[in-house]
């Protein structure tokens, strides 16, 4: 039973991978799919873990490696396959700093955040499925401005509220992290 949140966060790894193999032979809407697949089951991971008491080191990092390839590199490369393309340096820039940023993020998490109150910076799942819903526009130069500013709100000190359930004394309460 401890495995299971872990398995669930491997699928939602394996998601991004399939994503981003959609992205290569040329098949954006698959990739969409996978990516938005990859979202339920890191919704799902951390609900399961707490549930089956199964919260591990371990499992917080591997959530961040497959974050980091389901909403960080996959929306990436989605937005350049799709519109960023047409603008080649900039708009490998604009991919390049949006991973980056992704990872960063995640690592700011990681080491600093993740008993916060609130998400300090843009969480990555937000991000990825941002910029997935901003590449639809078509619009190189918009989704270049749209790519800028999420990989900012990543790194920002802007707090974004979450809600998560704990038992606390039998209690349910919503804590904002």
């Amino acid at each position: 039973m401890k495995y299971i949140p872990c398995m669930i966060t491997i699928g939602n790894f394996i998601c991004g991978l399939l994503a981003i193999h959609s992205l290569l032979f040329h098949n954006p809407s698959e990739a969409v799919f996978f990516i938005f697949v990859g979202m339920f089951l890191d919704f799902f991971d951390g609900m399961a873990a707490r549930k089956l008491n199964a919260v591990s080191d371990i499992g917080k990092e591997l959530d961040s490696f497959a974050d980091l390839i389901t909403f960080g590199v996959a929306p990436g490369m989605f937005a350049y396959n799709v519109a960023l393309h047409t603008i080649p340096f900039i708009g490998i820039l604009c991919t390049l700093a949006y991973c980056i940023c992704g990872a960063i993020r995640l690592s700011k998490f990681n080491i600093h955040q993740s008993d916060y109150p609130t998400f300090i910076g843009m969480p990555i799942p937000l991000a990825g499925i941002c910029l997935v819903i901003l590449s639809f526009m078509n619009n190189p130069i918009v989704l270049a401005l749209g790519i800028c500013e999420l990989s900012y709100l990543m790194v920002s000190n802007i707090k974004f509220p979450h809600f998560k359930r704990i038992t606390v004394e039998n209690t349910v309460v919503r804590r904002w992290k």
